[in-house]
């Protein structure tokens, strides 16, 4: 599969002497792991980026992308040094990471194949993470930042589990998801979350889930074994997987985000084997219907992404072209 380079930006040649002068305070080619703590030269200062389509991230290997719209701040989920990075249109990409998460007590450093995966913001300014963990097993645990820069990891959770999936209800309830092979096959579960005492299931029987979403009082769950998206009432959860409502049928659904009215939109982070489908963001419309909303080369390699309702934006992380890592910014009509 192709990836090609979008249009370039024409710059100035101040912003260009000014780039130049980053490169080589920070030095050119510094790279940090997705194992380790990483450093904070990581990351391209994007404030002159700040009214374009892409946020640039320097070295980086963008997860997932978190809007906060009340505060019209933008999260951006880095797996190299397990980081957080903050953007915002006045000020453009933070030029050292928010917080860089806790490893486990027992861990001095992470395997480069452990990831991070979806975000949540709750009420009172708290980010929380979920990690992937290791294929296989291990690892897989879920972390928050306070909002006084603390960080810490949720207790009593099995890192065997895999976890990519977390979504805030309007109640502040904080939802959670996990996988794990049994009987030659993965199932899944919706739980949960107390972020000072561990997690507790809530609905049993899915298969790999690889992202949460609510809107208009409904909880969505993208279930990639399945390839479906299913959605069930807030108020009424059914505890098991085959008494849920299959919203949309779509190949490789990953994460998800609420859109507008009522839709969803979905990444998707790897083509589907016998699929000639490309690479694609994807709407899902409240009815089901499903729509490529971009495309290869627009985008590579999306994985999680956010809407801005006010400014009508999508923000969708790729780490599928080492020219161009970073969040496209997408109008959305």
């Amino acid at each position: 599969m192709s990836n090609s380079v979008t249009r370039l930006h024409q710059f100035t040649a101040s912003t260009i002497l000014a780039a130049c002068a980053f490169f080589l305070a920070v030095g050119c080619g510094a790279t940090s792991t997705a194992a380790d703590g990483g450093d904070d030269a990581g990351a391209l200062d994007a404030g002159s980026l700040s009214t374009t389509d892409f946020i640039a991230l320097q070295n980086g290997a963008p997860e997932t992308a978190l809007w906060d719209d009340a505060h019209a701040v933008l999260y951006v989920v880095d797996n190299t040094g397990n980081r957080i990075w903050k953007w915002t249109d006045a000020a453009g990409l933070s030029a050292a990471p928010y917080a860089s998460l806790p490893l486990p007590a027992d861990a001095g450093t992470l395997p480069a194949n452990v990831t991070l995966g979806q975000a949540a913001l709750l009420a009172n300014g708290t980010l929380v993470v979920s990690r992937f963990g290791q294929p296989g097993g291990g690892y897989g645990d879920i972390s928050y930042v306070s909002p006084d820069g603390s960080t810490a990891l949720v207790p009593n959770l099995d890192p065997s589990r895999r976890r990519l999936g977390l979504a805030v209800a309007p109640d502040n309830t904080l939802y959670g998801s996990y996988f794990a092979s049994a009987d030659g096959g993965t199932v899944g579960f919706v739980t949960t979350v107390d972020l000072h005492a561990g997690e507790t299931v809530a609905v049993d029987g899915f298969g790999k889930i690889v992202g949460l979403s609510i809107t208009e009082g409904r909880l969505y769950v993208s279930d990639q074994s399945a390839a479906k998206i299913f959605d069930a009432p807030l108020s009424a959860l059914p505890p098991h997987a085959a008494d849920w409502h299959t919203l949309a049928t779509l190949v490789k659904p990953d994460q998800i985000a609420a859109g507008p009215n009522g839709s969803l939109y979905s990444g998707q982070f790897q083509g589907a084997p016998g699929s000639s489908d490309p690479i694609s963001v994807r709407q899902i419309s409240s009815t089901g219907v499903v729509t490529a909303f971009k495309q290869d080369p627009d985008v590579s390699k999306p994985s999680g992404l956010s809407y801005d309702p006010t400014n009508h934006r999508l923000f969708v992380a790729d780490s599928g072209n080492s020219a161009k890592l970073g969040v496209h910014v997408f109008q959305v009509p």
